[in-house]
Order: structure tokens, then C-alpha cells, then sequence
């Protein structure tokens, strides 16, 4: 019985003495993972401040990028309004050179003989003449742009004009006022009124959409290959 009673206090101090182990450790390592989530939240803190500092450098570079980036649209917007305004310009000196197709109102004639007489090149001439004295800007016979160095020349039978023949009839198309046009060539003794001595057949009107074509830009009627530019 003594024994028995021995047996069974020492049983209940193992026991005793496991629960209270037991308890111990948990106690421990609730203690050391208290640490260690308290560890890894001042962790995040850090590394959550750490990135808001970082952010907050990144959009002021990107407002910087962004300024750089306008500042070289706009320098970009400058560079291209200068390329348009060269490029405006050289059409527009092509265009008072004659090397460029253009089209606007005016007067298309069709000049051809009636009678023995045939027409000359100086008859040519002198209506291109008085065409150019009614302002008009763009010239051309059967399609030959008249520019400030075009002749028109006879050349046997034919009138020559930019180095070509022409053949008859000669359909002369002019740019500029109508009425202009019209009142210069219906001059009491101007240039129609000589043709009609002539016999010549005259087929005269007014067209709002005249299509003029540039004259040839190889070198042939055009020709600057003796000149120097003056510097200024």
C-alpha cells in the first residue's frame, strides 16, 4: 500500500513537473514569436517608409522626365513650323519660277490661220507680250510654260518654243483676271485686231479651272550653270 502510494506520488510529480515544462516552453515561445512579429512589423514599417521615400523621388523625376519631354515636343512643334515655312518657301519660289504645275481662272485662246498667211512665231510673241502686260502670272503655248528665259523662235515652218516645234493651232492658256485679260486683248487696235487683219481664227473664253503645267526642270530651258552667287 505504501508502495502504491509512493508510485503514485511520483507519477503525479512527472507529471506535475511535464506540465509545468510544457508550460514553460510555450510561455518561451510565445515570447520569442511576439518578438519576432514585432520584428517584422517594425520591418514593414521601415520598408513601407523606405518605399513611400522612394515614390515620392520617382514622380519628382517623372515630373522632371515629363518637363524634359514637353520641352522637346515643343522644340519639335518649332523645328517643324521651320521645315513647313522652308518648304512653303521653296514652293512658292518654284512657283514664280514656272517649274511648278499650277491651275486659277482666266483665258484660253486657240490661234490658227484662216488664210493664206500663216502665224508666225512673232505673232506669237507679241500675244504672249500682251498677255504678260495684263498682269497675268502663268503662260503657256500648247503646253509650253512660258518663263522669264523661254524663246520663241521660227524655226522653218514651225514656231519654236523652249527648244520645241509647235505645230498649229496654238492653244495659249493664261492665269490671271478675265476681265483684265479681255479688256487688254479687245484693244481698239491691239493684238486681236491685228490678227483679224491677218485672217487669223480666234476662239477667245474665259475658264475658271486652267491648268498650267511647269516647265521642264532638266537643264534644257532653265539653265544656271554659268552663274555664281554674289555674296552679300
Amino acid at each position: 500500500m505504501k508502495t502504491f502510494k509512493m508510485m503514485s506520488l511520483t507519477v503525479v510529480c512527472l507529471l506535475l513537473g511535464i506540465t509545468i515544462a510544457w508550460q514553460f516552453r510555450s510561455v518561451k515561445l510565445n515570447q520569442v514569436l511576439a518578438q519576432y512579429e514585432k520584428k517584422n512589423v517594425s520591418q514593414i514599417i521601415d520598408e513601407l517608409l523606405m518605399e513611400k521615400s522612394n515614390n515620392d523621388t520617382l514622380k519628382v523625376r517623372l515630373q522632371e522626365l515629363q518637363k524634359e519631354v514637353d520641352a522637346f515636343k515643343n522644340d519639335e512643334n518649332v523645328d517643324q513650323q521651320y521645315v513647313d515655312q522652308m518648304k512653303q518657301s521653296v514652293l512658292l519660289t518654284r512657283m514664280m519660277a514656272g517649274l511648278e504645275t499650277v491651275k486659277g481662272s482666266g483665258m484660253v485662246l486657240v490661234v490658227e490661220a484662216g488664210g493664206e498667211r500663216s502665224v508666225d512665231a512673232s505673232d506669237i510673241e507679241d500675244l504672249v507680250n500682251e498677255l504678260k502686260a495684263s498682269d497675268v502670272q502663268a503662260i503657256c503655248v500648247n503646253d509650253e510654260r512660258i518663263v522669264a528665259m523661254s524663246e520663241i523662235r521660227k524655226a522653218g515652218d514651225y514656231v519654236m518654243i523652249n527648244g520645241r516645234q509647235l505645230v498649229p493651232p496654238y492653244t495659249i492658256k493664261a492665269i490671271g483676271d478675265p476681265e483684265k485679260i479681255d479688256r487688254s486683248l479687245k484693244l481698239m487696235g491691239g493684238i486681236l485686231s491685228r490678227y483679224e487683219v491677218r485672217d487669223f481664227k480666234v476662239d477667245l473664253k474665259k475658264d475658271d479651272n486652267i491648268v498650267i503645267p511647269g516647265v521642264r526642270d532638266d537643264g534644257t530651258v532653265l539653265r544656271i550653270d554659268k552663274l555664281t552667287p554674289v555674296d552679300q
